[in-house]
């Protein structure tokens, strides 16, 4: 049995979850959500977070990327997804350090965050 979920319609969203799998813990689910018109494509995130707090807590990140920079990454030769990868890999830790920190000062920690991408990303 593989470690982490892959629900993922397209295959560039699994390359995507592939690429940040190992900050999350096993058993996490990567879901491709199918947008609704005019919605950009997003990459939801669940896992159970045990970090942040005597219990378990599920949490839910949701990968929003923006249509102009998904058409832009779509475009583009694999070999260039190298920083793509990187900009996704800094947000997604960026945004866990951020519950880190919001649990180390007693505040509560959400259950459901969003990272936005757009140019940065392609």
């Amino acid at each position: 049995m593989e470690a982490y979920q892959y629900d993922c319609a397209d295959p560039a969203f699994e390359e995507l979850a592939r690429v940040i799998s190992d900050l999350f813990p096993e058993q996490t689910q990567f879901i491709q959500r199918a947008p609704e018109e005019g919605a950009v494509p997003v990459l939801a995130i669940h896992w159970v977070a045990m970090r942040f707090g005597a219990a378990a807590r599920r949490i839910l990140m949701n990968v929003e990327i923006s249509r102009e920079a998904w058409a832009r990454y779509r475009a583009m030769p694999p070999r260039l997804h190298g920083r793509s990868f990187a900009v996704l890999r800094a947000y997604v830790e960026a945004s866990i350090g951020s519950l880190e920190e919001q649990y180390a000062n007693g505040e509560v920690v959400p259950k459901d965050v969003t990272v936005d991408l757009g140019d940065e990303f392609a």
